[in-house]
């Protein structure tokens, strides 16, 4: 029989917002999987995973290409699955954790289509992780939408120079998504009167929280950030 795969959701960074599912998963689990840091010794994932008590399976970094070639990076996750899928069938469970949600804008989704096509069979759980934006309105004591309002998620990186990132239309929350290197160019489309809440490494060291436009612009990119605009 084929063992059992995981995916599961680590939260934005803080320990202590792993769920208690994912953490017996993780401390029974054969092998752990996470995405390799890019230019430092250990991923945000692989930090989050030493933290947590009662761990005994061997970690494991994969590496995973950010080419603009759809091809080149699918090969490298079916090469990933290709691996992971072998010691399944060799009776090892295997979990793949990864920052926030597994399910959003993750690459635990696309592992996991990889490993569906090669075992149709295959037995999997996911176990859902807190994102990014409801912790950091946890954090600020906002609200992120009320009534009737709608809640837009948006990857701010995605959004071309001269593009309204989400139309802006109606009344409720845009987030914008990894803003970095688009940061300060999205606040210039911002709807007159709309509140902002900017965020930053939540629940990591170097945590910034900031709701001053002004004070926004100065701040210093960082790749997990993003924006939360109230119109």
């Amino acid at each position: 029989m084929t063992a059992k795969f995981y995916g599961i959701g680590l939260g934005p960074g803080d320990p202590g917002l792993v769920t208690l599912r994912a953490l017996e998963v993780l401390q029974s689990a054969g092998r752990i999987f996470c995405v390799a840091a890019r230019g430092a010794s250990r991923s945000v994932s692989a930090s989050i995973l030493a933290a947590l008590p009662g761990g005994t399976a061997e970690v494991t970094e994969l590496e995973f290409t950010m080419s603009t070639d759809w091809e080149e990076r699918l090969a490298r996750i079916d090469g990933h699955a290709a691996a992971i899928l072998e010691l399944l069938r060799g009776g090892v469970e295997c979990a793949f954790a990864s920052i926030g949600d597994p399910m959003t804008y993750s690459t635990c989704s696309y592992l996991l289509r990889a490993l569906r096509k090669l075992e149709p069979e295959l037995a999997y759980e996911i176990v859902p992780g807190v994102n990014s934006w409801s912790a950091l309105a946890a954090k600020c004591g906002e609200v992120l939408c009320e009534d009737e309002e709608t809640l837009r998620i948006v990857p701010g990186y995605s959004v071309a120079d001269g593009e309204d990132p989400a139309a802006f239309s109606g009344h409720g929350t845009t987030v914008l998504l990894k803003a970095y290197r688009n940061r300060n160019r999205l606040l210039k489309t911002l709807p007159p009167g709309a509140q902002v809440l900017y965020g930053a490494n939540i629940g990591l060291a170097g945590e910034v929280c900031c709701s001053d436009v002004g004070e926004m612009e100065s701040l210093p990119e960082a790749y997990l950030s993003m924006l939360v605009v109230k119109h």
